[in-house]
């Protein structure tokens, strides 16, 4: 397959390195990622090791024809990072969706719909534990599961064999890749694992495996997780605490020393996914007249965090 990759952070770097060894891929980055890749090629250390070649460029190729388009920007890039595809979708790309947060596949979707392209929706899961240690370089610090399947109310063929061509290229290199008829309810599901996860190491500074070493910091994301699955029921999905404190915790362990992208992204003065996770979760509430004190809670703590990094770099540049 001839792949795209958008985004060259921790998640998209390893796809792309690893898709490369079969496929032509090529991952879209910044500037300084990208001049790293095309001198000294893409370094993967920790559970996979190994050093790759990925094609690289800043801009999309609107020119070339890609039979796969891979989602791995933050999910406040989505729909500025969608225009510049029509053309790749409009030439029979299909588009995957590896990001976090709740609402990527419905504004992919809504996008394809509004400019008429006949296109699947597919979306996707990974608890894979990434670190980004800088351009060219990851490391892959956990395993986790990875699920991928056609959106609802997709606008192309949805053929299933799309979907399971994709997993079998993921199979190939070295994902647990499997399928799934019901991905809306996956994307819940990673979703509150998120909401217990990043907001608390984030906050707390501490790699993933605290969530399960501390007993305090364990009951909170209990918490986290029965408000976010009291929210998904409102939303008939047939999820429940107990299903989800396993796949949490199950979680936090196979990648405890991790340190979740919301805490990368803290350490790096860089925005955070909040407002598409724990935030996303708030607003599901709020729209059922549903309290959800403990994700209000999050959002809170982690613009603060946010606002301290941007006052940290506003004070910096006074100074010089």
């Amino acid at each position: 397959m001839k792949v795209l990759v958008i985004g060259a952070g921790a998640l998209g770097s390893l796809i792309g390195g690893l898709l490369s060894r079969e496929h032509d891929v090529t991952i879209i980055g910044r500037p300084e990622q990208v001049w790293v890749l095309k001198r000294k090629g893409l370094r993967i250390d920790g559970i996979t090791r190994g050093e790759f070649r990925p094609r690289a460029r800043t801009n999309i190729p609107r020119d070339e024809t890609f039979d796969l388009i891979i989602l791995c920007v933050k999910s406040y890039n989505t729909d500025v990072t969608l225009e510049p595809l029509s053309p790749l979708l409009n030439k029979g790309a299909r588009i995957l969706s590896l990001q976090n947060g709740l609402d990527n596949e419905e504004r992919i979707l809504r996008f394809l719909k509004e400019n008429s392209i006949p296109s699947e929706v597919i979306g996707g899961i990974t608890c894979h534990g990434v670190t980004y240690k800088g351009p060219g370089v990851i490391k892959h610090a956990g395993t986790g599961d990875s699920l991928i399947g056609l959106f609802g109310g997709t606008t192309g063929s949805s053929d299933p064999s799309i979907v399971d061509e994709i997993a079998n290229a993921f199979i190939r290199a070295g994902f647990d890749m499997e399928t799934t008829t019901c991905i809306d309810r996956e994307i819940w599901a990673k979703t509150i694992i998120n909401s217990a996860i990043n907001p608390l190491t984030a906050i707390l500074s501490a790699p993933n495996g605290i969530i399960i070493s501390d007993t305090e910091i364990s009951k909170m994301a209990q918490d986290l997780i029965r408000e976010g699955v009291g929210i998904a029921r409102a939303y008939d999905m047939d999820l429940t605490f107990d299903e989800m404190k396993e796949r949490t915790f199950r979680v936090a362990e196979r990648t405890a020393r991790n340190r979740s992208s919301m805490l990368q992204d803290i350490q790096r003065g860089r925005r955070t996914e909040v407002d598409s996770i724990n935030g996303a979760l708030f607003e599901k509430a709020a729209s059922k007249g549903i309290p959800a004190p403990f994700n209000l809670t999050m959002v809170r703590l982690i613009k603060a965090l946010e606002d301290r990094n941007l006052e940290g770099d506003i004070r910096t540049s006074e100074k010089r």
